[in-house]
């Protein structure tokens, strides 16, 4: 690794920073929690606004053609805010680069500029009922029919698609394919599409997942997304990589930590001087956690593709967001289990204790991530 940031990238996070510190305002909290949902529509068109929806994207799709250090800042400055960029993810990290990475030249005009501009949301649904970790096993129908396919089945726990416009789906196209990972195509689909009911679950952290299904939904043929066939290995190789990437969360493990340490500076109770022991641990390893996002971000502007890396950065956020919770507990006590904005820390680490499996999970689960490091990084021999 070697890079260094220039004087662009830390005049960049200045003024990520001070947008984060004018734009991101109580009312916008106020207004997400009267609509139930965690998206703003208002906040996402002022990103896009500024230019840094799908920044990192070459300028005839509408980017800025920014390299991904530049939206690893983005996402740290905005974190440390607690901003909402769940919509600016799964429409930019999810869809926007899987179609980046292996989408047509028709895609990529037709969709870039429309999610840069912020008038374009996406999702992205691959786990079913019965294919949760072992995704391959999606039985979600794809049949060729004409000029279109028309899709059958069900999906489930797909974060953003009650607001998208578009969901990323893959589906089975070759039901007799040698193995379960070959015969699995993705497909652009328009939330609007007749026959695709979307269901929301209320998840105990507040938010919403979903359900979809699939009753002879038909989708014309130039939103097939890549190679017939070949959708496993554009997953694999390209989308889980890039989501698992961009779901960590290391400003917000930076805003929590900092929040924490101001509370147990004074604190003269028994356990205080162990309490700051471990917050300073912690802090010790949220910022290898950092260097560790900025490496990926780095891999990725030299044109590869880190997949251990992806999923080390992911277990490593996840974890420490569930040990920087309970050790917010333990400081806090009882109230650290109080909600709303009148508690200790506007009630952020019951809310965080409440969502913690949403996090671990989300992405793959801890086990599978560590196979991943086992298998791509230590070049150790896939389990029979």
């Amino acid at each position: 690794m070697d890079f260094a940031f220039s004087d662009r990238h830390r005049q960049f996070r200045g003024e990520v920073r001070e947008f984060a510190r004018t734009e991101v305002t109580p009312e916008i909290f106020a207004d997400m929690e009267r609509r139930g949902s965690e998206h703003h529509p208002g906040f996402h068109a002022r990103l896009a606004a500024r230019g840094w929806v799908g920044m990192q994207w070459p300028r005839e799709y509408g980017g800025q053609g920014l390299d991904n250090l530049h939206v690893s800042i983005f996402n740290e400055e905005l974190e440390y805010r607690f901003a909402p960029l769940s919509r600016c993810r799964t429409s930019v990290v999810f869809v926007g680069q899987s179609v980046i990475a292996f989408g047509s030249e028709e895609q990529k005009r037709h969709f870039l500029p429309r999610i840069a501009r912020g008038e374009l949301t996406g999702a992205w649904a691959l786990t079913e009922p019965d294919a949760g970790s072992d995704a391959a096993a999606l039985r979600l129908r794809a049949e060729h029919s004409g000029g279109e396919w028309i899709l059958n089945g069900e999906k489930i726990f797909t974060s953003g698609a009650q607001d998208a416009d578009y969901v990323m789906v893959a589906a089975r196209t070759d039901p007799k394919a040698p193995s379960k990972y070959a015969g699995i195509s993705l497909f652009l689909v328009p939330r609007a599409s007749p026959g695709l009911t979307v269901r929301p679950i209320r998840t105990t952290g507040g938010w919403s997942v979903n359900q979809e299904i699939f009753e002879d939904v038909r989708v014309p043929q130039w939103l097939l997304l890549g190679e017939q066939n070949k959708g496993w290995q554009n997953i694999t190789r390209y989308t889980l990589n890039f989501e698992r990437a961009g779901i960590a969360r290391t400003g917000l493990l930076l805003r929590l930590g900092d929040e924490l340490a101001r509370i147990v500076e004074g604190a003269a109770s028994p356990g205080a001087r162990q309490m700051r022991h471990e917050l300073a641990q912690l802090r010790a390893e949220i910022m290898a956690a950092r260097w560790l996002g900025y490496r990926v971000a780095w891999l990725y502007d030299q044109g590869q593709v880190p997949t251990a890396e992806s999923s080390m950065i992911k277990v490593l956020t996840a974890e420490l967001l569930e040990r920087i919770a309970d050790l917010g507990t333990d400081v806090l006590g009882w109230a650290g289990l109080a909600r709303g904005e009148q508690a200790p820390m506007a009630g952020r680490m019951e809310f965080f204790l409440r969502s913690i499996w949403f996090h671990l999970v989300g992405g793959g689960t801890p086990d599978i991530q560590r196979n991943i490091i086992a298998q791509w990084g230590l070049g150790l021999p896939r389990e029979p």
